[in-house]
Formats: structure tokens, sequence, C-alpha cells
């Protein structure tokens, strides 16, 4: 009987296999795409090429001898700045004690040139406007990292977008040849990863010492991205019988 057979992934008519494989690849392409924004996102924020664990903790936690606004141009934000000598007299400008003369006079016209495209009043990117003064003001705090709602807000995003993807990668690997204990495994893992890439956010807000999980809950996400995307295509195209 048709309910008692065991569909294959390598049993489906070509079409359909090329088209699971191009859903695979284009899958495993976007997360490189993601993993690449990451990377250029912080990479610099310690202002030293490379992610590392110190990336990690002063996006986390924050670097409580900085403000936010230094923190952010040193970091994220230094990249948008026509040339390092903008940059350099805005961090001057801070650690002069940020005046409002010299505001008016001299960094409102690098600071409208160089975030006004994202941190306009009308476009306000993650809720941050740079437009006036005023505005400017509530970055010149401690900077203790992202913040609790910026968090959460990125938490709702991610889980949201990745847990349905995993999902159905979880299930074409369902239909794969391979043993139902390695199966079962990499499925697990992959859930898994996912609860511990976002988990680890939350607790390095609290402590810089979980800055290295964070790291290890992203590769674990990594690995099992790749695991969920080259398995199915190795059994489409390679395993034998």
């Amino acid at each position: 009987m048709f309910w008692k057979e065991t569909i294959r992934l390598r049993t489906m008519p070509v079409v359909t296999k090329i088209i699971i494989s191009l859903f695979l690849v284009l899958t495993g392409f976007g997360y490189l795409l993601g993993f690449t924004n990451i990377y250029m996102t912080y990479n610099m924020v310690d202002e030293k090429p490379g992610l590392s664990i110190k990336d990690i903790s002063l996006t986390y936690y924050g670097a409580r001898d900085k403000t936010t606004l230094e923190k952010a141009i040193d970091g994220s934000m230094r990249q948008y700045f026509t040339d390092k000598n903008e940059q350099k007299i805005v961090k001057e400008w801070i650690l002069d004690g940020a005046s409002e003369n010299a505001w008016d006079s001299e960094i409102e016209p690098i600071i409208d040139a160089s975030c006004s495209t994202c941190h306009s009043e009308a476009t306000a990117l993650g809720g941050v406007v740079t437009a006036e003064y005023s505005d400017i003001e509530n970055y010149l705090g401690k900077n203790t990292g992202k913040s609790w709602s910026r968090i959460v807000g990125v938490s709702h995003t991610h889980v949201l977008a990745i847990t349905p993807l995993v999902f159905l990668l979880v299930l074409l690997l369902s239909f794969t040849s391979f043993p139902v204990l390695l199966k079962n495994i990499v499925s697990i893992f992959a859930f898994s990863a996912v609860f511990m890439d976002v988990g680890f956010w939350f607790l390095a807000k609290l402590s810089p010492f979980f800055s290295i999980f964070v790291l290890m809950g992203g590769m674990s996400l990594g690995l099992s991205f790749g695991l969920l995307v080259l398995l199915p295509l190795y059994d489409l195209w390679i395993k034998k019988v």
C-alpha cells in the first residue's frame, strides 16, 4: 500500500530534487550572508580587526568607562564617517565634555552627514535619533551595551525567522536515508542551537563572562545549519544506495 511506503528524497522526481537543492543552497548562502553582516557590524567594536570575545562583551555588556555614543562611533558606526578625521573630531568632542556650543558649530554637520540617513526623526533606525543635541544627550551616558528592549526586539525577530527555517530543514533531513539516530541527533542539536544562540545574549548582558558562550551559541547554530544543508544535498546527489 502506498501509505506504507517510505518516502526518500533520492526517489523524488528530478525537477523536485532540483527545487529542493536550490532551496538548500539558497538557505546556506543566506546564512553566510547573515554571518558576514554580523562580522562586518561587530568586528571593529574593540577597534581591532576580527570578531573577538571582547567585541561581544562590549556589544552586550558595554564598556562602563565609555559613553554609548563613543562606543557606537568606535564600533559599528565608524564605517559611516566620510573619513577617519571626522570620527576623531566627534570622539574628541565627547572626551572634552560634549558641549552644546561645539555641537552647533562643528559636530552637528558631521553627524548629519554621517548618521542622518538612518537616524533622522523620520527614519529612527533601531529607535535611535541623532537630529538634535537633545537627541544626542540620550547617548552621552555610561555605555551599558545593547539595551534590554533592543535585545528582546532582536531576539523576537531572530527566533521567529530562524525557527520555521530550522523546522523545514529538519523535515527535509527526516526524508533522507541516513540512520535515524544521526537524524535525531542533528535535529535536536539544531533546535538546541537556536535556544543557545539567543539565550546567551541575555546572559552576556548580565555579565561579560558569558560572552564566550554567545560565540559558542553562534558557532553551534552555524554548524547545525551546515549539517542541515549539506546532509540532504549529499543524500540527494552523492550518497549511494
